[in-house]
């Protein structure tokens, strides 16, 4: 056997210990097994700290933990991403109308104007909603409520 083979089969034991080899690479592996006494001992090793690992338990955490940590991932994750999409996208934003207006300054058209009266109010909205809802929230009494 070449030691390419070798190496090949020596691969192939974690798949032969959870029997996910077809039946002629098992028994492949098996003859070689019995042929090799290194590849026998890597076997048993393997084997020994499968049952090993097996045989482990862990500790459950309490159920209001598993809620809070699907809480804080399912919803907490997603909105301070879209929060940092929000305040990077209009910093670039309004990082690009300064440059862009100060490399080419020129009286704004009416069309400009009316553009950014209409973004500014909507920031000025949005503002105004997220502040209302930070000063609200500690006083919410339906925050901790659950189903």
């Amino acid at each position: 056997m070449t030691p390419q083979q070798h190496d090949e089969l020596r691969q192939m034991l974690s798949a032969y210990l959870d029997h996910e080899l077809t039946q002629a690479s098992e028994q492949r592996v098996r003859l070689h097994l019995e042929d090799c006494p290194e590849c026998r001992q890597a076997c048993e090793e393997m084997r020994r700290l499968q049952e090993m690992t097996r045989s482990l338990r862990f500790a459950e955490p309490p159920e209001d933990k598993m809620k809070e940590l699907e809480r804080s991932l399912a919803v907490q994750a997603p909105r301070r991403l879209g929060w940092t999409f929000v305040v990077g996208g209009l910093t670039a934003w309004i990082v690009y109308a300064a440059v862009t207006w100060i490399r080419h300054w020129r009286p704004p058209t009416v069309e400009e104007l009316i553009a950014g009266a209409v973004v500014i109010g909507f920031l000025m909205l949005l503002a105004s909603v997220a502040v209302e809802r930070l000063r609200q929230l500690p006083h919410d009494r339906y925050r901790r409520i659950q189903k």
